[in-house]
């Protein structure tokens, strides 16, 4: 296919998102449509916080995914969908009636509120106050919100959490990930597309340990019955492929455009890696593969919008047939659920109810999604320590450099169904890579725990060719060359 031939395919597609009410030149940039944490959600919920602090309501502090006690049962998850602000329908008598012990909550909100804290907070806060007005004692877990350019298509889920009765020997890990779409280039009823959704919200239960019995609960929508059918038969069939449990029965949103993710849960008779207390100097960081999915999708975009960057990227050896087959690998990889990555990491976990060893056990993990190489640094501020970093190994390095120095990306190490970092004692390094290699992971140590009870990072001047946020430099230390 010729590059008029292909440029006229791609935005005829692009058309066609834009019919779907989507925006596809800021979807390629991956968690574009995620509502800042740190300058919106984290203040409002600060504030919110104050409000319910004498109630059995409690907001808990950030983390991957929830993690949940529970017998060999699990959990029995139902859903409600409201409306936000003041003239939310969610009543604190339904609250009442179905006593849930936890609350994973996705908010969906009209994009000019999305970057004001202070009009985010108005908008939550008489849902979360109704919740604490229904005299229970409920956490609320895994979080998240993402952004619509639509007004009327904002709306709260809340998917509430029950234990089933038992004797509790193990954990549930929860998660919600929703998105609009993986790859914009390709059609939305591609089954790489839900495939990448479902796979991104896995990857939060993955990094915890979780993996057997595992359950989806799809988040799933689009104003054409047609793609949603396809939709749902591409969930169906995901689900067969590998053997996960889809729930069908549950409510749906009924109003807004394209819509693609889950609720998701896997059971573990594991600890999960959240010991952050015992973190200490020498402690390795790893990474399971190299990171950067989106990079060669913002490029391509690119390269095909812009004739400019096309001629150029050609002067650079890399045409678009080149550029378009990186592309279609790094879709496919996003598409496949990280599975083998918890598997790998089972025996460097304690058993349920065992302590942390420093010697045998990893001490914490995350995955690398919409932040990139800044998910360090927050593992910093966990672990309250300061980490020096060497390597950032990129998935394709021409691409992420090319997106970051022509400013196509903010950050180019970002990345949608990412890789992992891991932190563990240095004596079981090499066995983790060598498991992580049997799973067919490519790992790199990319440098060690320095410093205990001062937070940050030290890294390699490199950062600065795939970064150009400065929220995300200035709080890096940049090492000297």
């Amino acid at each position: 296919m010729s590059y008029t031939e292909k440029v006229k395919e791609i935005k005829e597609m692009i058309e066609r998102y834009e019919e779907l009410g989507l925006n596809p030149l800021s979807l390629a940039t991956g968690c574009a449509v995620k509502v800042d944490l740190i300058r919106v959600v984290y203040p409002a919920l600060r504030d919110i916080n104050e409000e319910i602090r004498d109630s059995g309501l409690k907001i808990m502090p950030r983390e991957d995914a929830d993690i949940v006690e529970t017998s060999d049962e699990g959990v029995e998850l139902l859903r409600g969908i409201y409306r936000l602000g003041k003239e939310t329908d969610l009543q604190p008598e339904e609250i009442r009636r179905i006593k849930p012990e936890r609350c994973i909550v996705l908010v969906q909100v009209y994009q000019r509120y999305a970057d004001d804290p202070e009009k985010f907070r108005e908008l939550l806060e008489p849902i979360y106050l109704n919740l604490a007005r229904a005299g229970l004692e409920i956490y609320l877990g895994k979080g998240h919100s993402i952004s619509t350019p639509f007004e009327n298509d904002d709306f709260i889920l809340i998917d509430y959490i029950k234990s089933i009765e038992g004797d509790r020997h193990q954990y549930t890990i929860i998660n919600n990930d929703t998105i609009h779409i993986v790859d914009p280039t390709n059609p939305p009823t591609d089954y790489r597309q839900v495939a990448g959704a479902l796979s991104n919200s896995l990857n939060d239960v993955f990094i915890l340990g979780g993996y057997r019995n595992i359950r989806i609960a799809p988040v799933v929508n689009a104003p054409d019955d047609e793609i949603k059918s396809e939709l749902w038969r591409n969930i169906e069939n995901y689900g067969s492929r590998y053997g996960f449990e889809v729930i069908e029965d549950i409510q749906q949103p009924s109003r807004g455009r394209l819509l693609l993710g889950a609720t998701v849960m896997a059971e573990t008779d594991r600890e999960p890696p959240v010991f952050y207390q015992y973190v200490r100097p020498g402690m390795k960081i790893i990474a399971s593969r190299p990171l950067g999915e989106l990079a060669t999708i913002n490029v391509y975009l690119a390269a095909i919008l812009n004739e400019a960057i096309h001629r150029d990227l050609e002067g650079l050896g890399y045409d678009l047939s080149r550029i378009e087959k990186d592309k279609e690998e790094v879709f496919s990889l996003i598409s496949k659920p990280n599975i083998g990555f918890a598997r790998a990491i089972q025996r460097y976990l304690p058993e349920y109810g065992s302590n942390y060893d420093p010697d045998e056990h990893i001490l914490a993990a995350t995955d690398v999604t919409g932040p990139g190489i800044y998910v360090i640094y927050e593992l910093a501020e966990r672990m309250n320590a300061r980490l020096r970093i060497d390597k950032i190994p990129l998935l394709k390095p021409f691409y992420s450099q090319y997106a970051s120095s022509n400013y196509l990306m903010l950050n180019a190490t970002s990345g949608t169904n990412g890789g992992h970092i891991i932190v563990a004692p240095d004596n079981i390094t090499e066995d983790i890579m060598g498991d992580l290699r049997r799973e067919g992971y490519q790992p790199i140590v990319l440098g060690e725990v320095s410093e205990v009870g001062q937070i940050g990072v030290e890294i390699t001047p490199e950062v600065k060719r795939y970064v150009k946020d400065r929220r995300i430099l200035e709080k890096l230390i940049i090492a000297n060359n």
